[in-house]
């Protein structure tokens, strides 16, 4: 939307896909259709990574989404792999999408996915960190948090986990960085009543959000039978972007280690049993914004939100 705060958003969207045997997240889709809806967010350009499903797959739905929403935005193809450990990775159309819109004007950007884009645009164009106002990425934790859903994981910080080396570019960059990942996301939940009052929309975009959302719910609630619906963790980064006042959070600094988890009640997320932690704490050197939870109704607000963007 003309007028509102320039934005662009890097995604994984896996809306429909069925990659591996299983439904994949769904979150993304929610995510980019609230922010092509808001009057306060012009989205510039969606930029694609693997993440959730490989790169053709994600790319597919991100144009599929813009289709039905008839909006005039462009979608780039990005990384489709984790960023080589040492080197330059390749310059994708998503690395020229971002620099040309950046050369232009500042902007704000929602890194819903892995974070090979930025960590490949801020290595070819170190210069465009400058322009680069604020990053919400979905991933991050308060130091020594694991990441269960009841009795159930440990539960993989994803996005993170996915392409180390580029978020610790992107957190070396000086880029104001803000954490919104699994401890603001995970005591909220999108079940059936909610997918419901999106399709009383009765919009194509609507309709084709909740036929896509309904498998990852079903899906979702048999592996973590704790839950009673999934968790909208990219459309707290939108949140974040649209309504901060629901949110408290606080500046810490960051650190990437090794940790030993101990899995309990299953492993669904299939983590591993030694993997690397985006750690974020009030002792620790750098800064990020990290989202800590929402403010007494702040939850409910933020899914009236969602389920009002989705048409």
């Amino acid at each position: 939307m003309m007028g509102g705060a320039p934005l662009v958003i890097d995604t994984d969207p896996a809306l429909g896909v069925i990659h591996e045997g299983r439904p994949r997240d769904v979150d993304d889709a929610f995510a980019i259709v609230e922010a092509l809806r808001a009057p306060d967010l012009d989205l510039l350009g969606i930029t694609v990574t693997f993440g959730n499903a490989p790169l053709e797959p994600a790319l597919a739905v991100a144009k599929e989404l813009i289709s039905l929403t008839g909006a005039d935005v462009p979608v780039a193809a990005g990384q489709a792999a984790a960023i080589p450990a040492q080197g330059l990775p390749p310059k994708t159309e998503a690395v020229e999408l971002l620099h040309t819109l950046l050369s232009r004007q500042r902007l704000r950007i929602a890194a819903l996915g892995p974070l090979g884009n930025l960590g490949a645009l801020l290595l070819h164009h170190p210069d465009d960190a400058e322009r680069i106002e604020e990053v919400v990425i979905v991933g991050g934790r308060s130091a020594g948090r694991p990441f269960y859903l009841g009795d159930t994981g440990p539960v993989r910080d994803f996005n993170f986990e996915n392409d180390v080396r580029a978020a610790r570019v992107l957190l070396d960059s000086g880029v104001p960085v803000v954490c919104a990942g699994f401890e603001l996301s995970s005591p909220v939940s999108m079940g059936a009543e909610h997918l419901a009052a999106i399709e009383q929309h009765g919009t194509p975009v609507a309709r084709h959000l909740v036929a896509g959302a309904r498998p990852w719910l079903d899906h979702w609630t048999r592996s973590f039978p704790d839950d009673d619906g999934f968790h909208p963790w990219d459309s707290a980064a939108i949140c974040w972007l649209r309504t901060p006042e629901l949110i408290e959070s606080e500046l810490r600094g960051w650190r990437i280690r090794e940790v030993e988890q101990t899995p309990r009640g299953g492993n669904p997320d299939a983590s591993a049993p030694r993997v690397p932690w985006l750690e974020t704490g009030t002792g620790l050197t750098g800064q990020t914004r990290f989202l800590t939870g929402f403010k007494p109704g702040g939850a409910e607000r933020f899914l009236g939100n969602v389920v009002a963007g989705c048409f």
